[in-house]
């Protein structure tokens, strides 16, 4: 595998590596972080993993019994009451927000990094969360004993009926064609990451960024299993 043209090495050779366990929580945070690296010095998934576990940590430490309900709600307690997981309306637009480190430290996001946050701590919890890859917003789908709820984290772990999901999908796509059966299809760790990748190629298209246009594609690239 040549050198890429646009992407830094060090980031390129991390993303094609962590490939290998795309299927697995961690390989899908691997690989979030390997998109990063190519922009923010200092990025290394030890830092990432190491804060996600003290998350967890946090929280799991609060829970005396095997009730999954409790888990889920001290979840939402520490995550968005008292650290403050947020969408960031105010620089939505920021390509940062699709940094996964960035939005660990900053605490703000957009909604497919918010919910990749939120399944990366509550996959170690033990608790079952899928991405919903809806169109202009990505919500995710969490298991809890017989019963599944969505959640929106960019609003604060709102919880969600089916409808109302239904209906601020279609409020922030523009489009009113979309079936309950298309919202709740979930998301595969190779789609997650490609719809990252996307976000990043158009915030770049739009600031005419011919560079990171390029590193970000050579990284799509490698996911497609295009490999130069």
């Amino acid at each position: 595998m040549r050198e890429p043209t646009h992407c830094l090495p060090s980031a390129y050779q991390h993303f094609f590596q962590a490939l290998e366990n795309i299927e697995s929580d961690n390989g899908l945070a691997r690989i979030a972080t390997a998109i990063a690296m190519h922009h923010q010095a200092g990025a290394a998934e030890e830092k990432i993993f190491l804060e996600l576990d003290r998350i967890a940590s946090t929280i799991s430490d609060r829970v005396h019994d095997d009730n999954p309900r409790a888990l889920l709600a001290h979840l939402h307690q520490h995550l968005f009451d008292e650290l403050g997981f947020r969408g960031n309306n105010r620089d939505y637009f920021d390509p940062r927000n699709s940094f996964l480190p960035w939005v660990i430290h900053s605490r703000r996001g957009i909604p497919i990094t918010l919910s990749l946050v939120y399944k990366l701590i509550a996959g170690r919890l033990g608790l079952s969360v899928v991405g919903l890859n809806a169109p202009g917003h990505f919500l995710v789908q969490v298991h809890v004993a017989n019963e599944t709820m969505i959640v929106d984290p960019f609003h604060g772990g709102t919880m969600l009926s089916d409808s109302e999901a239904r209906s601020l999908v279609c409020q922030h796509s523009g489009r009113n064609d979309i079936s309950q059966e298309n919202l709740l299809r979930p998301a595969t760790h190779r789609q997650w990451i490609a719809r990252i990748l996307a976000n990043l190629l158009h915030v770049f298209s739009v600031q005419g960024d011919v560079d990171h246009i390029g590193a970000m594609s050579e990284l799509y690239d490698l996911l497609k299993g295009v490999h130069p």
